[in-house]
């Protein structure tokens, strides 16, 4: 399938407000991807300064461009400020699947706020994308997350694995 993200899907719930990631989210994304609690159980380069944090922005930006990836800030409907972000990508068109992903500040944690975030993001995979499966990869020892997707029905999947990364463990939703 082709998928296509222009314009950008502004998602809406009744607190939050998920929109497109912007330069002026910069600072708020420096302080997110560089959060010890935030990056605990995730393996990845994080940004060295802002300069860093806006060549992310542009990456992830261009990745929606292309109609490769989509990716949302996660922001208070009141204030507008960033919480976090929630995306899909590695699309395998054969499969009707996509990966998920999702990081929320700590600020803002176990307010029901990841869980409100996720339901119109799987809204839009399987109704406006037609996907069959989303995918979550989440540490093994990451309770908090797996507790989320098991309270969003996603299935563990023993038999999946996260290429390069051994401690990373599957959750599916199939639509």
């Amino acid at each position: 399938m082709d998928y296509n993200f222009t314009p950008f899907p502004v998602l809406e719930t009744e607190r939050l407000t998920l929109r497109a990631l912007n330069l002026d989210d910069a600072k708020a994304i420096f302080g997110l991807r560089t959060n010890k609690e935030v990056n605990e159980y995730i393996d990845r380069k994080v940004p060295r300064n802002l300069s860093e944090a806006r060549a992310f922005i542009d990456r992830i930006s261009t990745l929606a461009e292309n109609n490769k990836g989509i990716f949302w800030v996660i922001a208070s409907k009141s204030t507008n400020e960033l919480m976090g972000t929630i995306g899909l990508r590695n699309f395998e068109d054969e499969e009707d699947y996509a990966e998920i992903g999702y990081e929320i500040n700590p600020d803002y944690q176990e307010r029901g706020y990841m869980s409100e975030a996720f339901i119109p993001v799987l809204e839009y995979g399987f109704q406006n994308l037609e996907l069959k499966t989303i995918e979550a990869f989440t540490h093994k020892n990451n309770t908090a997350s797996i507790a989320l997707l098991e309270k969003l029905n996603f299935v563990f999947d023993p038999e999946r694995e996260d290429e390069g990364f051994e401690n990373n463990i599957s959750y599916l939703l199939k639509n």
